[in-house]
């Protein structure tokens, strides 16, 4: 049977997420399958086993024949190059495998200490409606269940855990009484109308903490300093003032040397409206005037976590746009996008043999086409607004 040959720019985004799922291309530490690479292998039977395990009926398709002439690493840089432009409210996506991880997950030894006392630095901030004040010194978080919610498949990390039923960002303490946030996230319309609330987290694998101790929720009084550039890129941040110092907390430190590329970083915050999660397995990819862009996991909701130095566990930054969509369907349910890792260069040396295929040049090369990023955030430099700090 002849196919008619198709170019990886003629299909959809959609088609080329499932040709790259039948190919085994998206398992994290699985070994990556050009098209006549091993088939009919144990090794292959065994990927594509998991393959259907991770994405159910939308994996069990077969690899599209009239793609075959077509390596699975221009497939990859087509989809990231197509899905640059796929974002609705600047939503966001797993680049690579997911480190999202609950603090209570952080083992307790003096390398992990840091981590965990940033983390109490970090904030959910809702609107005062989403809080039910239960009258006896708690406050209760309106939620819902994060699988039912969202349709999403079983298989999804943190299914039984709440979300926010409101719209939830991220902020976290930059003075006693002031915190820092995405500045596309608050103004002069709706401070007074925000409540900030620490301890919204798991306790354990079972236990959400919903309700929270009145002492621990603050109100915004108003907008110290805010800059939000509405054409969705440059710099994106606002100082809050709270309505009382925060207790028992500590301000956030910050660095005293300028960031570098390559440098590893980790985010804290509450993607999707989740209970505070800790993400780490990230550099720094690219550095501009105003914000850099790191390989994080994000979703809608991260707006405003704080991205701290790996080493010095300084904050050098906070997350205020993402690349790509958040979730995509299987044909049965929702399952997080799972990005090839940035820089196509890299991918190709690490997932597809250290060589690139044989043949023409990639799509992107032959157009005189600059590669866009892989999944992950542009964030705003803390240079932008530690003056205002001091």
């Amino acid at each position: 049977m002849q196919y008619r040959r198709k170019s990886p720019y003629e299909c959809s985004v959609e088609e080329l997420d499932l040709e790259l799922i039948a190919r085994g291309v998206r398992i994290p530490e699985q070994q990556r399958f050009l098209f006549d690479d091993r088939e009919g292998t144990p090794a292959r039977d065994a990927a594509m086993a998991q393959v259907k395990e991770f994405y159910h009926q939308a994996a069990s398709l077969s690899p599209d024949a009239a793609l075959r002439h077509i390596s699975t690493w221009e497939l990859a840089e087509a989809l990231v190059y197509m899905t640059e432009g796929v974002s609705l409210d600047h939503t966001r996506a797993i680049s690579g495998s997911d480190d999202r991880k609950d603090i209570f997950q952080l083992k307790d030894n003096p390398a992990n200490e840091p981590i965990k006392k940033n983390a109490r630095s970090v904030a959910a901030i809702c609107m005062e409606e989403d809080l039910i004040d239960q009258d006896n010194r708690y406050s209760t978080l309106e939620h819902k269940n994060y699988g039912k919610t969202f349709n999403l498949c079983r298989c999804e990390p943190f299914y039984q855990q709440p979300v926010a039923a409101g719209h939830l960002f991220s902020g976290f303490l930059v003075k006693e009484d002031v915190i820092a946030t995405a500045g596309h996230c608050v103004n002069e319309n709706n401070v007074k109308s925000i409540r900030i609330v620490f301890g919204f987290r798991m306790k354990d694998a079972a236990t959400a903490v919903t309700r929270v101790p009145n002492k621990d929720i603050y109100k915004g009084v108003k907008i110290i300093h805010r800059y939000h550039n509405r054409m969705g890129n440059g710099s994106d941040w606002a100082l809050v003032q709270l309505d009382r110092n925060v207790k028992g907390r500590q301000v956030v430190k910050f660095p005293e040397t300028e960031i570098s590329t390559c440098q590893p970083v980790y985010v804290i915050g509450h993607p999707c409206g989740l209970p505070l999660k800790y993400s780490a397995g990230a550099e720094v990819r690219k550095i501009k005037d105003a914000y850099f862009v790191a390989d994080l996991d994000i979703y809608a909701g991260s707006s405003g976590s704080p991205i701290f130095d790996k080493n010095t566990h300084e904050v050098i930054g906070m997350v205020v746009r993402g690349y790509h969509r958040d979730f995509r369907w299987t044909g049965k349910c929702y399952i997080s996008v799972k990005l090839p890792p940035p820089g196509m260069n890299s991918l190709n040396k690490k997932f597809f043999g250290g060589s690139r295929p044989r043949g023409a040049g990639s799509p992107l090369e032959s157009a005189n086409i600059k590669s866009p990023p892989g999944g992950g955030a542009e964030c705003t430099r803390v240079s932008e607004f530690i003056t205002y700090c001091r």
